[in-house]
């Protein structure tokens, strides 16, 4: 075939990619004959192909295209760094990250794969390295507009606040039309007290996108934080016209009586809201029991707050923010400790956010699972018994320790479990491979 037709091709197939069309971009590729192409179209066959199959989900076809592209020819930066990609797309992000690394040998200059290799390490919560590997990618040509917004939330991980305003400050210079973003600008001066300077990042963002529903919502709670329950009052109307059918509204409204105080009529609302089953997304949801969770805190109702534990555990939605609130009503306050990542085992059961071994996932039903729990302990046998004490509470069956994977030291703060991972690695325990 025609070079320039070639070149044509590739060039169709990668904007239905970069515009999410997957499906146009194989009926493109499936036009060439991947076996007549020389070894440099080869190459960028193979990795558009895994792209868009990845993009459809089918990880698994994508891995072996581009496995069988590496054990035919000499390592290529460009397919190591697409596998990275899918490999992370699948959530194997150990695979994706020492796959990236592999790139990055072959290709130290690659922008592109020290940006991907960054999203992974953040995605791995290692923050630090995701922030000086998104400095190193815009150092080599990266694509700033998507590097300072991810740069800016690894800084937020890492607790450098002032470096990650000044990081979305850049970044709005440059692209003064995101309006999300002038809304994460507004939180974060919002939890530093900076009302007025909150105030203006949410106008700039009404500019742009006047029903944003987190604009009204985050608008309110800083308004109610600022003791302006006037403008408090105002965003919630609009939140509610936004959003009428959503929680987002009730919460708001919650915290502007509690404000108020009104305290039994605020807990009625939270009451209604905990005990809602239908939520539009994980966002709504989540949102929901982090702000039921911090007012059941600090309010001593702990009786509320362990039965929403359980409920938040139910729906894996066991974060950082509802676990923090949960710590300070139920844990003990000490002066040095530790944060410690524990994988757990347990007895497998439904009700997993689940990801399968990805070679052997389908051959036999799961008994088993792996997930990782966080936890703020004095030592490791105190971590070991919070982390399984808490397990068994949650009604898990044959919990035990697996391994150790981080510990860091930390100051002034309550024990108890810091975060449980959404997911859970699930797999036929070895003793029962034999069993049919």
């Amino acid at each position: 075939m025609d070079p320039e037709r070639i070149d044509a091709l590739f060039e169709e197939a990668n904007q239905h990619l970069e515009a999410g069309r997957a499906e146009e971009a194989l009926r493109c590729l499936e036009a060439l004959d991947g076996a007549a192409l020389d070894e440099e179209e080869r190459t960028e066959w193979t990795a558009l192909c895994a792209w868009a199959l990845s993009d459809l989900g089918r990880h698994d076809e994508a891995i072996e295209l581009l496995e069988a592209s590496l054990d035919a020819e000499a390592p290529s930066a460009r397919v190591l760094g697409t596998l990275g990609v899918v490999l992370s797309n699948a959530n194997d992000l150990e695979g994706a990250r020492d796959v990236l690394e592999r790139a990055l040998a072959v290709q130290p200059d690659d922008e592109t794969a020290i940006a991907n290799l960054a999203l992974v390490y953040e995605k791995l919560r290692e923050y630090e390295r995701a922030v000086a590997l998104y400095e190193r990618a815009a150092d080599f040509g990266a694509d700033i507009d998507w590097i300072l917004p991810r740069k800016a939330s690894a800084l937020i991980e890492c607790g450098q606040y002032n470096e990650a305003k000044a990081t979305l400050k850049r970044y709005l210079s440059l692209v003064p039309e995101d309006a999300t973003q002038w809304v994460a600008l507004g939180i974060l001066h919002s939890d530093d007290d900076e009302y007025d300077e909150a105030f203006a990042c949410y106008a700039e963002a009404e500019k742009l996108s006047p029903d944003d529903a987190s604009l009204r919502l985050n608008w309110g709670v800083t308004a109610v934080r600022a003791r302006r329950l006037k403008d408090a009052y105002q965003q919630l109307g609009l939140l509610r016209s936004v959003e009428p059918r959503t929680t987002r509204w009730w919460l708001l409204r919650a915290f502007i009586l509690e404000e108020e105080g009104d305290f039994s009529n605020a807990r009625a609302i939270y009451d209604r809201v905990v005990r809602r089953t239908g939520f539009r997304d994980r966002g709504e949801l989540t949102y929901a029991l982090e702000m039921a969770m911090d007012f059941f805190a600090r309010h001593k109702l702990r009786p509320r707050c362990a039965r929403l534990v359980e409920r938040a555990y139910a729906a894996n939605a066991c974060t950082v923010e509802l676990c923090e609130a949960y710590r300070e009503a139920h844990g003990h306050y000490v002066k040095r400790a530790y944060w410690y990542s524990v994988v757990v085992e347990a007895d497998y059961r439904p009700g997993l956010e689940e990801i399968h071994d990805r070679e052997n996932g389908a051959n036999r039903p799961p008994t088993r699972f792996a997930r990782d729990y966080q936890v703020v302990a004095r030592n490791h046998d105190e971590a070991i018994g919070l982390v399984l004490d808490f397990a068994r509470k949650m009604g898990e069956k044959n919990p035990q320790v697996r391994e150790f994977i981080g510990q860091e030291p930390i100051e002034e703060t309550y024990t108890g479990i810091y975060e449980v991972e959404e997911e859970a690695y699930v797999f036929a325990a070895q003793d029962d491979a034999g069993r049919e």
